[in-house]
């Protein structure tokens, strides 16, 4: 089994053989929200206790990658703006840098708002 992530949605994928066409054969069993990726009853019975197993397995372990991606972002967040300001220093094409600029700005905003509701700014 393997799982594929599609915008909000996690697929759950089982690989059969096909002996006619002599190779795998991918059969999609169901799909959960990547928000909250809980097996339901019916999905459950599709399952195999292994496949059950091999999915809270991914889940834990996709669930740890995304906090040590956060984790990474913080701790590298200075570095990164320093590296982003050289970059708009050198930039000849207003248009792409502006609108880096503005999606910049807007993330920067969020952050800012959280900094500020946890009082982490003076």
């Amino acid at each position: 089994m393997h799982f594929r992530i599609r915008r909000h949605v996690v697929q759950l994928v089982r690989m059969t053989y096909d002996p006619s066409i002599k190779r795998g054969k991918a059969q999609i069993v169901g799909s959960v929200k990547l928000a909250d990726p809980v097996l339901d009853d019916e999905l459950l019975e599709k399952l195999t206790f292994e496949e059950v197993a091999e999915f809270e397995l991914w889940v834990a372990t996709h669930h740890r990658t995304n906090l040590l991606k956060q984790e990474l972002a913080a701790l590298t967040l200075a570095e990164q703006m320093e590296q982003a300001r050289l970059w708009f220093e050198q930039q000849e094409e207003q248009g792409a840098a502006q609108q880096i600029a503005n999606e910049a700005l807007r993330s920067w905003q969020a952050l800012r708002r959280v900094l500020k509701q946890r009082e982490l700014l003076d």
